[in-house]
């Protein structure tokens, strides 16, 4: 068989000969660079209409520019694992999922269960994956490198590139780095398994999932338990946004809410959401409008929240430079904020027509929180 077939026998066996394993892997990312690929990613894939937004926060101690995190997983099926990570919150956030049956913990955000919140759907493994890659044989085209070794397994090098006619396979490149033009694996010379993968943009690294350990075989049955660790008692749900008609997300609120009056001929509201807020982690309350117009291109976006809070830093948006490439036919077109205190409730519009952002900035008034008249 040739070099390029067993590797894909190799990726295609995965499934059945890498699970169950254990495997300990560090994720890390470039910001700026991963940021840059995934606009890169979806302008190729929405054109104009995809809007580029970057965020630069002030303050005098700018974030890093990179961050990295280790996850345990413990992995027999995508219904039964045990994952820890650490390294981006406080803390170990941990996942157990066996069957239907699952729990979930961090130290800034609780813990949550099937039985506690049974109306969110069972979680799902983040790195899994490793374990199954065959889906990167339809989001690549791959070319067989040399040999290596990774958490002292004998491994496969692969060069891959991100087919222009991915057929739906666009979760594996979420999963490795979507917006890159290069991709360098390392696959397990005898499993199967993704030991490695480097994702680049313009020959610099922006993502990469590394295997520091890993040993494949059966599980204990006492991997999947799915107690409490001590000082953990199980609440609802995840915190999310709640939808909410325009009446009772403004009666909701506890802040007053302002809406433009009145919209374009034919805009709408596409979404009205209201973020509750919580103490442990302190969350702001805030809600969140969209408006579009009558056939979908155009959209404003409208946050508001509570003036004083914790999160008056105002950030300046510019636009990114390096995607304006006429000759590779990209057009990304800019995106304009404006930001507005009224009434204790600071406004904050965002669309692609600062003429229009102005206009509805002057035309803001209270949102009724009566139901609307049939």
């Amino acid at each position: 068989m040739s070099p390029l077939g067993d590797i894909l026998e190799l990726l295609h066996g995965a499934a059945e000969h890498a699970r169950p394993a254990r495997l300990t892997v560090v994720e890390w990312a470039h910001g700026p660079r991963s940021a840059a690929a995934f606009d890169r990613f979806m302008a190729a894939r929405h054109g104009a209409s995809y809007t580029v937004a970057r965020s630069v926060a002030s303050g005098d101690t700018p974030p890093s520019d990179t961050t990295s995190w280790t996850t345990t997983l413990s992995y027999e099926s995508p219904t039964r694992f045990r994952e820890e990570s650490a390294g981006v919150q406080k803390g170990t956030r941990a996942t157990v999922r066996d069957g239907e049956r699952w729990a979930s913990w961090d130290a800034d955000w609780g813990a949550v269960t099937s039985e506690s919140a049974d109306e969110q759907g069972a979680p799902s493994s983040t790195h899994g994956f490793l374990l199954d890659p065959v889906g990167l044989v339809s989001a690549l085209r791959l070319e067989p490198g040399g040999e290596t070794d990774v958490a002292g397994r004998p491994a496969r090098l692969v060069h891959g590139v991100p087919r222009d006619d991915r057929n739906g396979a666009e979760s594996a490149l979420f999963r490795i780095g979507p917006g890159a033009d290069v991709v360098e694996l390392a696959i397990d010379a005898e499993y199967g398994a993704l030991l490695r993968s480097e994702a680049l943009l313009g020959g610099e690294p922006f993502h990469r999932l590394e295997v520091k350990a890993i040993v494949f075989g059966p599980l204990p049955a006492s991997t999947f338990e799915l107690s409490l660790p001590a000082g953990f008692e199980a609440s609802g749900g995840w915190l999310r946004p709640r939808r909410l008609p325009l009446h009772e997300l403004a009666l909701a609120a506890p802040f007053r809410v302002f809406v433009p009056s009145p919209v374009p001929e034919g805009w709408r509201i596409a979404e009205s959401l209201l973020t509750p807020g919580r103490e442990h982690p302190p969350i702001e309350p805030r809600i969140h409008l969209s408006y579009a117009s009558r056939e979908g291109a155009y959209v404003v976006n409208i946050e508001e929240r509570a003036a004083g809070g914790g999160d008056d830093g105002w950030r300046t948006w510019v636009r990114d430079g390096d995607l304006e490439r006429a000759d590779a036919g990209e057009h990304v077109e800019p995106r304009h904020h404006v930001r507005l205190e009224r009434e204790g409730t600071v406004v904050e519009l965002a669309g692609a027509d600062p003429t229009l952002l102005a206009a509805l900035a002057r035309s803001l008034v209270a949102a009724s929180i009566e139901p609307p008249r049939l």
